[in-house]
């Protein structure tokens, strides 16, 4: 796949214009192309700041289901047709988003103060079923790791918990990973091939410093370039 392929690829996952069956082959993909996994965690990165200015609405129920019979029911074959016709509208619709979400992060630069630094590297989070649930960018310069949920929260009553897998030696907490998206100081030192893990954890955190319920996600460190 050529580069602006692949870019647009990665940034109309991100924005959410892909349907379900493209959305599931993208995430298939994510996990045995690497290319494909840093480039949607850089776009998941370059639009946190929209993401973060806008928070996180929970829709209703029924709206997907409602608004899925309603066009299948108006539309009929035409929506496939328009589908296959729309592609490179939403690659530019894709990159004008992407110019615009520079734009902001210039304005929140200019209030905020400096821009964080990229990420060196990168590992998508997911389940048995191969469905992603967090995308996790080091870097390793600023020694911070943004935790990005693209899967569902945890139970009320429980936290998400993040843990360093080293290939030898005791599990390390890297913090609770409640917030849909989150950016936590790194006090250990993570590199490419390490492992990253999230188990279900008591509401707040594990008590005991160890992973005390189950490990639900897990995904190992690649890097970004």
């Amino acid at each position: 796949m050529a580069d602006d392929e692949l870019e647009g690829l990665a940034g109309e996952y991100v924005l959410g214009t892909l349907d379900a069956s493209e959305r599931n082959e993208v995430e298939a993909r994510m996990h045995r192309e690497p290319v494909l996994a840093a480039a949607v965690a850089k776009w998941a990165e370059r639009l946190q700041p929209l993401a973060d200015l806008a928070g996180e609405t929970e829709p209703p129920a029924t709206a997907w289901s409602g608004l899925a019979s309603r066009l299948s029911a108006e539309l009929g074959d035409r929506v496939v047709r328009l589908r296959r016709s729309v592609r490179r509208w939403r690659f530019a619709t894709a990159a004008a988003l992407f110019a615009a979400s520079i734009l902001a992060i210039v304005i929140i630069g200019e209030r905020q103060g400096e821009p964080e630094p990229g990420a060196s590297y990168v590992a998508i989070l997911g389940g048995q079923g191969g469905e992603p649930a967090f995308v996790a960018s080091v870097d390793t310069e600023a020694r911070t790791i943004r935790l990005r949920r693209v899967g569902h929260a945890p139970p009320s009553d429980r936290s998400f918990e993040l843990w360093q897998v080293p290939a030898s030696g005791p599990t390390v907490s890297l913090g609770t990973a409640d917030a849909i998206s989150d950016l936590k100081p790194l006090n250990v030192a993570l590199k490419p091939g390490e492992l990253l893990a999230i188990s279900v954890e008591p509401k707040g955190g594990s008590p005991t410093g160890k992973a005390t319920g189950p490990v639900v996600f897990t995904g190992t460190l690649l890097p970004a370039e």
